[in-house]
């Protein structure tokens, strides 16, 4: 009797921390899309936003 009880708590256990686990990675796979596009965006919105001074700079320069 005292090793089954043993057994099942081992295996409550062992399914509790599993799906701790599954949880964590699930966690970080659907927030992490998120973050991709959030930084994506925010290199483009940067990268546009540089080659808009440089084609102004550039206007400016040629109108002199």
């Amino acid at each position: 009797m005292r090793q089954r009880k043993s057994s099942n708590i081992k295996i409550y256990a062992g399914l509790t921390v599993a799906c701790g686990i599954i949880a964590v990675i699930a966690h970080f796979l659907f927030e992490a899309p998120d973050r991709v596009r959030a930084y994506a965006e925010a290199e483009l919105d940067s990268a546009v936003r540089s080659a808009v001074k440089s084609e102004v700079r550039t206007a400016a320069q040629e109108a002199k």
